[in-house]
């Protein structure tokens, strides 16, 4: 399957506040159902070291920086290029661009389905970028294969509004296969001294790397 370059609905501008506030509700809610929140907290569980501060790179409305709060009681912070208005109040998200501007410092950045946004050399640049103020980076992304978008494209239309069912098929389109993100996440790091993990979950509903600057 050919990537696509289309962007998704959410990608563009203009949108009522009231309708992305309800569609980043409900990807926040299929995150929890496909257990990608549950991976990435894992995963800081699994760290080795104190983790105090936590970054999550392309945020949205905060729904995973609530859960680590919560549940690991580290200090959070977002980074979006589209902040939701007003800010959440709870904890920061600030507009920067991951790519191209200085990060604030924190133990753990993390991200989720961010990458297939990127084109390759933002991602290897998003990766070189993180490594200057932390020391651990997990990223969790899609995988652009025929098995997740057959099962997401049959299931999505009953649960899901149609803005979360037309971007997350094309999510998937976008998204790289395993050896592309791998490939993409060796060349970041190989000037960094840095090393990786890459794991892709059964069905490919996933994948993610644990890079360590």
């Amino acid at each position: 399957m050919q990537r696509s370059f289309e962007e998704e609905i959410l990608d563009g501008g203009g949108h009522l506040p009231e309708m992305l506030e309800r569609a980043h509700r409900t990807l926040s809610l299929t995150h929890s159902l496909l257990g990608n929140h549950a991976a990435i907290l894992r995963a800081l569980r699994r760290d080795g070291q104190a983790v105090r501060r936590v970054l999550d790179i392309g945020c949205g409305h905060g729904g995973l920086l609530e859960k680590v709060r919560r549940q690991t009681g580290a200090e959070v912070l977002g980074v979006d290029l589209r902040p939701p208005e007003g800010g959440m109040g709870e904890f920061p998200i600030l507009k920067l661009d991951a790519v191209r501007e200085a990060l604030p410092r924190a133990d753990v950045a993390v991200s989720v389905c961010l990458a297939h946004h990127l084109r390759d050399d933002e991602f290897v640049a998003l990766i070189r970028n993180v490594g200057r103020t932390c020391r651990r980076f997990v990223i969790l992304d899609l995988v652009r294969h025929r098995v997740p978008l057959a099962v997401f494209s049959t299931f999505a239309p009953l649960c899901l509004p149609r803005v979360n069912r037309l971007d997350g098929c094309q999510s998937i389109r976008r998204a790289h296969t395993a050896e592309e993100f791998r490939a993409l996440i060796a060349r970041a790091v190989a000037e960094t001294g840095g090393s990786f993990r890459h794991r892709v979950a059964p069905f490919w509903i996933r994948q993610m790397a644990d890079i360590r600057y």
